[in-house]
């Protein structure tokens, strides 16, 4: 390192001048290699992609079936404007819904999420809402069989585990 002092001093450069200089020339230098490397390198085989591909592939046709699965309450649903109006709303949603459930990973291996009647569905199928695992699943239809069918679907928030932050998530998919 004596000689990067010697240097810095012969060329007349204060202590915060040389750190620059020596920061200019460190990037240059990594700037070369990672060019060098880039020019010598194979390109990929496009079989490495193919499991990637098919991925994807997967994950959109996942989105397009939680897309045709719209909630009945949004599905049947008709406005002041007519069908017409109504079918754009109700499309922004479905695909919002969409969007949202393939953005979410699925690490567990679930099904994608399908609209579900509180009131009839058994514990196998409350699983596939989102957030819903077997002990809330348990814990809804064991509500229901105490409680009695639920009267509106913001109901749920009283069963123990199912808060306003969960019920949001849950809202596009839950009817009676």
């Amino acid at each position: 390192m004596r000689w990067l002092y010697r240097l810095q001093a012969r060329l007349g450069l204060s202590g915060p001048e040389g750190t620059a200089a020596l920061a200019v020339l460190l990037a240059l230098t990594g700037g070369t290699v990672a060019q060098h490397l880039q020019a010598t390198s194979e390109p990929v085989p496009a079989d490495v992609y193919a499991a990637a591909d098919a991925a994807f592939a997967a994950a959109a046709s996942d989105t397009v079936a939680v897309a045709s699965a719209a909630p009945p309450a949004v599905a049947g649903a008709s406005g002041p404007d007519g069908p017409a109006a109504t079918a754009d709303s109700t499309a922004a949603q479905i695909a919002d819904a969409a969007v949202e459930t393939a953005a979410a990973p699925r690490r567990s291996g679930k099904a994608p999420p399908v609209a579900t009647n509180l009131n009839t569905a058994s514990a196998e199928q409350l699983q596939r809402l989102p957030g819903i695992g077997p002990a809330l699943a348990a814990r809804v239809v064991e509500h229901r069989r105490a409680h009695g069918p639920f009267r509106h679907p913001d109901e749920i928030v009283e069963v123990k585990g199912i808060g306003e932050k969960k019920l949001e998530t849950l809202r596009p998919w839950v009817h009676l």
